[in-house]
Order: C-alpha cells, then sequence, then structure tokens
C-alpha cells in the first residue's frame, strides 16, 4: 500500500494550536488527513485551535468539531474534562487508517476503537502512559479496561521510552514504538541562526537568576508551590525572578497570593514566537514544578535548559540529558536552586536529541508502511 493513496482520521478529545500544527504535515504524506476534535475549553490546555482560518490553504484537510458532553473530571494529570461526542461514529467508515489519542480519550475509545476495528481499519492507539513512580489504584483500574483496546489496535505509538516501557508492561502493547516529541519545528529551524547566537552570548548571573515558566496556568502545574519556593530562597538572598506566561483557570488565584511580590511577573498568554523567543533567550532557566511535557520540548528549541519534576509527563527522561536538573521534590528543587552557580548552556544545547518534526513525521510514516505490508 503507497501512502499517498491513505486516508488517515486523527481521533482527539481536543483539537490544539500545538498538536495541529503537527498534525497539518502529514497533508504531504496521505490523500486525505481528518481531524475529529470537541469544542474544548475557553482558556487553559484544552483549548480549541482556530482550526478553520489555519487550513484553508490545505485542501486534503478535514477538521471535524463535533458536540460534545463534557464530564468535568479531576484526572491523574493531564485529564481534567472528559468530552464525549457519539457523532464520531459517522466519520470512521471515511478512513482507512485511525489514530487515537489513547488513555485520556478513554469513554471515545470504549466504542469507537472497536467499531473501526469491525470495519477492518488500520489503528494507531496514540499514549502518554503513566510517569509517576508509584501506580494509584485508579490508575490500575484505567489500564485494566484500556487492556483489550489496546490489544486491538494494530500498533502504540508512545510519547517517550518510558510510555513505551509502560504500554508495554501494564496496557498490553505488543507493537509499541517512540515518537518523541509533538509539535511542529519549523519555526525553530528557521531561526536557528539566532539560536545559536543567544546561547554563545549566553552569560550566568548568579545575584540575578531569571526564572521562566510558560504553559497553561493550572493547579497541576504546581505554580503556587514554585512561588512559594521562590520567595523563599528570596528571604535568605534577593536574587530570584520568576516570569510567568499564559492563561488558565488558576492564573487570578496566584496573582491575588503574589499582589505584593514584585519578584514574580504574569505577563499573560503570549502566543506569537516572535515575541516569546526574547522571553527564552533572557531568561537562565525554565522551571516546570508539576505535570508538563510541551514545556521541555520548546525550551530546549529555543535554547533554554530546564529543571523538571521526574513525572511531569514522561519525556523528561529523553529529553533532559543533564540529569542534576530532573528533580524528585520541591526540596530538591529547592537545593538545586539554592546552589546554582552556573548554568554551561552550550554543553547543554548539544547533548539535545533529534527531535525535528520532520524525524516524528518519518518515524510514523515508517510505521504505517510496515503496518500495511
Amino acid at each position: 500500500m503507497i501512502i499517498s493513496k491513505l486516508k488517515i482520521l486523527f481521533v482527539q478529545r481536543v483539537i490544539t494550536d500545538y498538536r495541529l500544527n503537527l498534525i497539518k504535515e502529514f497533508s504531504n504524506s496521505f490523500q486525505q488527513v481528518g481531524i475529529i476534535s470537541s469544542k474544548g475549553t475557553q482558556t487553559g490546555s484544552l483549548k480549541i485551535a482556530d482550526a478553520f482560518s489555519a487550513l484553508k490553504e490545505y485542501k486534503n484537510i478535514s477538521i471535524y468539531i463535533l458536540p460534545s458532553i463534557k464530564l468535568n473530571y479531576k484526572g491523574e494529570t493531564r485529564s481534567t474534562s472528559l468530552f464525549i461526542y457519539p457523532k464520531a461514529i459517522k466519520y470512521i467508515r471515511e478512513y482507512d487508517l485511525i489514530v487515537f489519542e489513547g488513555t485520556t480519550n478513554i469513554l471515545n475509545n470504549s466504542y469507537l476503537l472497536p467499531y473501526a476495528k469491525i470495519l477492518k481499519k488500520k489503528i494507531i492507539f496514540w499514549d502518554a502512559g503513566y510517569s509517576l513512580n508509584k501506580r494509584s489504584l485508579k490508575r490500575k483500574i484505567i489500564d485494566f479496561v484500556n487492556i483489550p483496546l489496546v490489544q486491538l489496535s494494530d500498533a502504540q505509538m508512545s510519547y517517550s521510552s518510558l510510555a513505551k516501557s509502560y504500554l508495554e508492561q501494564n496496557m498490553g502493547a505488543k507493537n509499541a514504538f517512540v515518537n518523541l516529541n509533538t509539535i511542529n519545528t519549523s519555526y525553530f529551524e528557521n531561526i536557528n541562526d539566532e539560536i545559536v547566537k543567544s546561547i554563545q552570548g549566553y552569560t550566568f548571573d548568579k545575584h540575578n537568576i531569571k526564572l521562566l515558566f510558560v504553559g497553561a496556568i493550572e493547579e497541576r502545574k504546581k505554580l503556587k508551590e514554585l512561588i512559594d519556593l521562590i520567595l523563599l530562597l528570596n528571604k535568605k538572598n534577593k536574587r530570584f525572578s520568576l516570569n510567568i506566561i499564559g492563561d488558565g483557570n488558576y492564573i487570578n488565584t496566584l496573582k491575588e497570593y503574589t499582589l505584593l511580590n514584585k519578584e514574580i511577573s504574569f505577563l499573560g498568554p503570549i502566543y506569537d514566537k516572535e515575541v516569546l523567543k526574547f522571553y527564552y533567550f533572557k531568561s537562565d532557566l525554565f522551571v516546570l514544578p508539576g505535570d508538563g511535557g510541551l514545556a521541555i520540548v520548546q525550551s530546549h528549541l529555543f535554547g533554554l535548559p530546564v529543571a523538571c519534576t521526574k513525572g511531569a509527563d514522561g519525556t523528561e527522561m529523553d529529553y533532559i540529558t543533564f540529569k542534576p536538573f530532573l528533580f524528585n521534590d520541591l526540596n530538591e528543587l529547592y537545593h538545586l536552586l539554592d546552589n546554582l552557580k552556573s548554568i554551561e548552556r552550550s554543553k547543554l544545547y548539544k547533548d539535545l536529541p533529534d527531535i525535528s518534526s520532520k524525524k516524528w513525521i518519518n518515524v510514523f510514516n515508517d510505521k504505517v508502511k510496515e503496518l500495511y505490508n
């Protein structure tokens, strides 16, 4: 089977900007690309992309924004809302290869995935696995429910090496592969000279350490805990500041909490990378104390090192090659920052893995060829 003759459908809870920009790349490989999505939320990590204006130039991409039933759910990590859209069953028939968002879309998968199998579609189960050290009882139940769905799929694509192992050991995966990175890297390739220049010209001032966070401002990100830690450090020696870029349902709480603290700045959402890059270039360290993964890859693409909790989403074990920047808890983060004397950014940049979206697409396409041979 020639890939250019195949029609591929991505079944998502929500199609976000970063995911849409990656999936658009498939328009060069497949005859037709389809995306199923709910209407998402107004802010935060489940904010839907402005899909229709973004796809005007793509004649072979269709996006189906379906009416959905939203269930509020306090998930283990990223699963803060579930969207059920029965109408999705209508579109499965029209495509050859179906890529299902994994565990976070479990309710839709429970009926859509078996239906796709009955229709003899090829199926890829795309999952982040589970990155916490100890599996909760809730997670064990989720895995048990997922096992038959995973085993119905033809291949399982994981976000990280850790996720691949988890899928194989706990979710019944038999044909799992790693595909690291889920964002389009074209922009970063185009400004590579600027990134290299910012790295080469970087100097570290231990008396004025500039920290950065960019992302959805939600409680699971543990920004309040990070702020507490910075304020505590600054009681000893006022040398840390934190820029927080983003929007979300927790932002007003944090603003009120830090009203009198000038070292904490909320800059709001900045979507224009031409503006955003300067905050990355002038910062010393990106800090991720809670859940997340895309923040790591974007920071590295801008040339900024990341200090990250183990268990953010599993990708940190692939991305962060400088292991002292991985911490188990906030106490370890406190000591990391308190003892921070230098950052060799050029060395950290050279050690980064190959995370271009071109490589991501090639790995995916090679797996599809394998499925059809």
